[in-house]
């Protein structure tokens, strides 16, 4: 399992800090040419939708999974991402 975001495999279970288990690493992001996670791409399971979360909502990486600080509830208002939209955010990997 990784223990740095920037080697996060896709498909990387995400839970939040309830414990849920709410979807799916779908890629890790930085800005510009850097090298330094700075988003995960994530695929909400119940949204059946891709958002970014930002890579500081992180709390760690345990048991084969990303654990996020906030409740399920709590991302409900994050908007979809779409990587075309966004060419300044490079795919890490």
């Amino acid at each position: 399992m990784a223990k740095l975001l920037e080697d996060l495999d896709p498909g990387t279970p995400v839970r939040c800090g309830d414990g849920v288990v709410a979807g799916e690493v779908r890629a890790v992001y930085s800005t510009g040419e850097s090298r330094m996670a700075e988003y995960l791409c994530v695929y909400w399971t119940a949204r059946g939708e891709e958002t970014l979360v930002p890579t500081d909502e992180v709390l760690t990486i345990e048991d084969g999974a990303v654990v996020l600080r906030l409740t399920l509830q709590g991302y409900a208002d994050l908007v979809g991402f779409d990587a075309a939209s966004n060419p300044l955010l490079r795919r890490l990997h």
